[in-house]
C-alpha cells in the first residue's frame, strides 16, 4: 500500500497518467510553449516517481514479511 491506495489503484493511476501524457502530446501545437514543455516533463517525472515508489515500497514490503516469518 501507498497511503490508502493499493499498489494496483497506483499502477491504474500511472496507465492514466502515461495515457493522458500520449493524448495531450497529439494535441499540442507545433510550436510549443515552454509552459506546455514543463507541464509535460512534471507529468512524467511523476508517474516515473510513482513506478518507482512503487517498487521500492513492494521490495521493503517483501523484506519485512521475511523478517517477520523468520523473527517467529
Amino acid at each position: 500500500m501507498i497511503g490508502k491506495f493499493t499498489y494496483e489503484e497506483v499502477g491504474q493511476i500511472i496507465e492514466k497518467l502515461k495515457q493522458s501524457l500520449i493524448e495531450l502530446r497529439k494535441l499540442t501545437p507545433t510550436k510549443q510553449s515552454s509552459e506546455l514543455n514543463d507541464f509535460v516533463a512534471t507529468v512524467e517525472s511523476y508517474y516515473k516517481y510513482l513506478e518507482t515508489t512503487i517498487e521500492m515500497n513492494s521490495a521493503a514490503d517483501k523484506t519485512l514479511s521475511y523478517l517477520k516469518e523468520t523473527l517467529k
